[in-house]
């Protein structure tokens, strides 16, 4: 799992504002009927989005160092798994305490959640953020 989740096809480059949002899963990617093409959707509930224009765009992945290199574009698995849980946490309620477990943890990192290690392992610090939006979500019920 680790090997995956440090593989280029699991980027993309984002600017700040939006990184955060998307990891916060407040939009994800919709896939439209060609291929590496995607409509910019959010979960509902607030502007997340500013310009809110880039609600309803259509991006497309696309190498722009073709044909020297073969990079891979983002995966179109681990989007739609993005977008599946962006989704189901904003229909359960457990989005806004997702939000707060990611801040929480984006203050213990310095402000640079982008890096989730602990101890090197990125899949343990996630597995604990999960864990703890588990009890989080626990203590609302």
């Amino acid at each position: 799992m680790e090997r995956l989740v440090d593989d280029p096809s699991n980027g993309m480059m984002l600017q700040r504002d939006i990184h955060d949002i998307f990891d916060k899963l407040k939009v994800y990617l919709e896939p439209t009927e060609r291929e590496n093409e995607y409509t910019v959707k959010d979960v509902g509930g607030g502007p997340w989005i500013h310009p809110l224009d880039l609600l309803g765009k259509t991006i497309t992945f696309r190498n722009h160092d073709s044909p020297t290199r073969d990079l891979p574009l983002p995966n179109p698995h681990f989007i739609a798994l993005h977008a599946g849980i962006s989704r189901i946490l904003h229909m359960s309620g457990a989005s806004e305490i997702f939000a707060q477990i990611l801040d929480k943890y984006d203050g213990a990192a310095g402000g640079n959640i982008g890096s989730l290690k602990s101890n090197g392992d990125p899949v343990h610090q996630l597995s604990s953020m999960m864990s703890a939006l588990f009890i989080g979500a626990s203590l609302f019920t």
